[in-house]
């Protein structure tokens, strides 16, 4: 029971991995192929493994992570969005990408491009559907297990040769012909001073004189702080020098107050000394810590047996005592 508990348990923690992980899959460019710009050089640049220029979705993944894009759906059938169909009738309704393809494992930042042109028979690349010209529709992006929708984006009628590109992964923007980057990171085109900028200075001579004029400015400025930071350190070591020279003048003028009171007002004893014995003096004047006394001797001679001759004899012990008294 246990082990099957673990089992289970795993199984749902991996299935809510790869969900998080699916969520880092997002449509990143849309182009919608054209015959009527068959010729350009967008649509002779990028074509299928079979030489055939096709609308194509591309796919980014947004994580630092490797994800497999296999089992997803793609579609722009809206009737996907219906809650009331099951995940078997919704698979019916969309093009699944088939496993066993090395190219459908991307790693960080890696894109992928399907080709939308109904013909799956081609390769996994391929998807069931077309993408139809001159008209809007909605791109829908769904998980392996066709009920959480991963990504959508709505396309409007596109000029001719152009893609629907997300700049800077959030904002989408109608790309220029000579801008689509199949596989490849979209241009960011909202920068319009930049473009100008190259256009007034193609060789580069106001950018050279603006990054030496930078590096210059950086350098007055680190000339200026360190003055100012020398002259500070300086200033304070001075403080401190003035400080101490004061401090040792202060304790000399001490030692010079003490020497001439112990010399001239107390004829050579210390101040400290001096003021100690004075106040001695006045506190046993004023009372003191001894009882008073009569000022008469009380001394009397009293008898004592401590110098009587005989305690100096021996006392005979009794053994001989008797031997005395028979003879």
């Amino acid at each position: 029971m246990k082990k099957l508990l673990s089992i289970v348990s795993l199984l749902v923690a991996s299935t809510a991995v790869f969900a998080q992980g699916a969520r880092d899959l997002k449509l990143n460019e849309v182009y919608v192929y054209s015959p009527v710009c068959s010729d350009s050089s967008q649509n002779a640049s990028y074509v299928d493994e079979y030489g055939q220029p096709a609308s194509w979705i591309e796919i980014e993944n947004t994580s630092y992570s490797t994800h497999n894009i296999r089992n997803c759906f793609l579609t722009i059938n809206p009737a996907v969005l219906d809650e009331s169909l099951s995940a078997p009738e919704r698979e019916k309704l969309m093009s699944e990408i088939p496993a066993g393809d090395p190219r459908t494992s991307l790693s960080a930042k890696q894109r992928i491009t399907f080709f939308a042109d109904g013909n799956v028979n081609r390769g996994t690349l391929h998807l069931n559907f077309n993408l139809p010209v001159g008209e809007p529709f909605t791109v829908y992006l769904f998980d392996g297990n066709a009920v959480d929708l991963l990504d959508s984006i709505r396309v409007e009628a596109l000029p001719a040769g152009s893609s629907y590109a997300r700049i800077d992964g959030t904002e989408w923007e109608v790309v220029a012909e000579d801008k689509v980057t199949p596989n490849a990171p979209n241009q960011i085109l909202k920068n319009k001073k930049i473009q100008e900028f190259k256009e007034k200075d193609p060789y580069g001579i106001a950018m050279t004189l603006m990054c030496m004029g930078v590096v210059f400015l950086c350098l007055i400025l680190l000339f200026v702080f360190f003055h100012i930071f020398g002259w500070a350190m300086n200033r304070a070591s001075m403080l401190a020098r003035v400080r101490a020279i004061r401090a040792v003048h202060n304790q000399a003028s001490k030692v010079v107050e003490m020497a001439k009171q112990g010399t001239t007002e107390t004829k050579g004893i210390d101040m400290e000394t001096y003021t100690a014995v004075i106040g001695l003096a006045l506190h046993e004047y004023f009372g003191g810590t001894h009882d008073l006394e009569s000022g008469v001797l009380t001394i009397q001679q009293a008898h004592t047996t401590w110098a009587d001759k005989s305690h100096e004899l021996r006392v005979l012990p009794p053994h001989h005592q008797a031997v005395e008294l028979k003879k």
